[in-house]
């Protein structure tokens, strides 16, 4: 008798500015799972949340706008529901675990995580709390100021209490690099001369 195949869902697109990066991303997940050993299910999240169950055929994701939409059951172990449009909703075989391979808010920063934890359904990656932390910039460097890491030396800027250039100049020096606090690595980042 065959062994099981390990029933993967793989998270991808999402709702952040990385999302095309994600899409690339997944893609490269997709290829890696070998199908002998694995049942990867690729679940497409929409730019508006929605997970919408679709394929993964010749090396490409494919990223539907609409079709079945795909819930994951709370405290269901990794029960799926599908809700086909205009059809009744039904179950699919449950996911053994999730992998998100979502950039950004609400993919790495303890939102999924969260669902996933409320769902009872594991998931491949870090927690809530690794995840929300390591996303915010500030608060990481917190952290690792406080434990002794050496850090870059930094300003965080609040919306609405914005300091001058010229007070960001006389506490860091030219040039100044720019960058949301809670964006993936490079996602908005600029630089500053003068």
């Amino acid at each position: 008798m065959p062994a099981k195949r390990l029933r993967i869902g793989v998270l991808f697109g999402g709702r952040s500015a990385e999302h095309e990066v994600s899409l690339l991303s997944a893609a490269n997940v997709m290829a890696a799972l070998d199908p002998a050993k694995y049942d990867a299910v690729p679940i497409f999240v929409t730019r508006e949340g929605q997970w919408l169950l679709t394929s993964f055929e010749g090396g490409a994701l494919a990223t539907p706008s609409i079709g079945t939409q795909l819930c994951l059951v709370p405290g269901g172990h990794g029960r799926m529901l599908a809700i086909p449009t205009g059809r009744a909703p039904h179950d699919l075989p449950a996911i053994d675990i999730l992998f998100p391979v979502l950039h950004g808010l609400h993919g790495e920063d303890g939102a999924v995580q969260g669902l996933a934890e409320v769902a009872r359904v594991p998931l491949a990656g870090c927690g809530i709390l690794g995840s929300a932390t390591a996303l915010d910039k500030d608060i990481a460097k917190r952290l690792l100021k406080a434990a002794g890491v050496p850090v870059a030396r930094s300003v965080t800027i609040d919306e609405g209490a914005a300091p001058t250039l010229a007070e960001l100049e006389d506490r860091l020096g030219l040039p100044i690099f720019i960058k949301p606090a809670r964006q993936g690595s490079s996602v908005g980042v600029a630089e500053v001369n003068a």
